[in-house]
């Protein structure tokens, strides 16, 4: 397990077992996380991580009425565009990178924070990701899961009251 503390890498709690990576050992995904929390706030150098067909998924999101779904570089430059003109830069704290058998996919939990431009809300969230990269150590998949009603509470206008009803989600 790898520990992000005051931006240095740290490993913890390490295990040492044959069907593990090497202790001296970093996975490829492990590598592209580390620069997903350098690059986000650049959407183009973001975007070099990702594959041509990589995807950026959230699927709670559809409980408030948004886009669960993102595929290709077009459409995740166009949410990130999105996102980034309504929020500061985002920062991470307590990032924990946990290395996976399978050294193309990587597991991350951390907290971000931003502030949310037209409200001046501070954006806190928990989040947790489970990441795959191709053979060329390409983003193919990026899901993420967070707080929903943390995430509506500042990026709604009127926050929670925003939130469409299941009805008209489910429609």
């Amino acid at each position: 397990m790898l520990r992000v503390r005051d931006g240095h890498i740290s490993n913890v709690g390490e295990v040492d077992h044959p069907s593990l990576p090497r202790k001296d050992s970093v996975t490829k995904a492990s590598v592209v996380l580390r620069q997903y929390f350098e690059r986000i706030n650049d959407v183009e150098l973001f975007l070099v991580l990702f594959a041509g067909d990589g995807v950026f998924e959230f699927p709670h999101l559809r409980t408030v009425g948004l886009p669960t779904w993102c595929e290709g570089k077009d459409a995740i430059r166009s949410l990130l565009q999105k996102v980034q003109g309504n929020v500061s830069l985002f920062t991470f704290k307590n990032v924990v990178i946990y290395e996976l058998v399978d050294p193309y996919q990587v597991f991350g939990e951390y907290d971000s924070e931003a502030v949310i431009k037209a409200t001046g809300r501070l954006y806190f969230q928990k989040y947790s990701r489970r990441m795959v990269v191709d053979e060329h150590g390409k983003i193919k998949l990026m899901r993420e899961f967070l707080e929903i009603i943390a995430n509506a509470r500042v990026m709604f206008p009127t926050g929670p009251s925003d939130i469409p009803s299941a009805d008209e989600v489910s429609s």
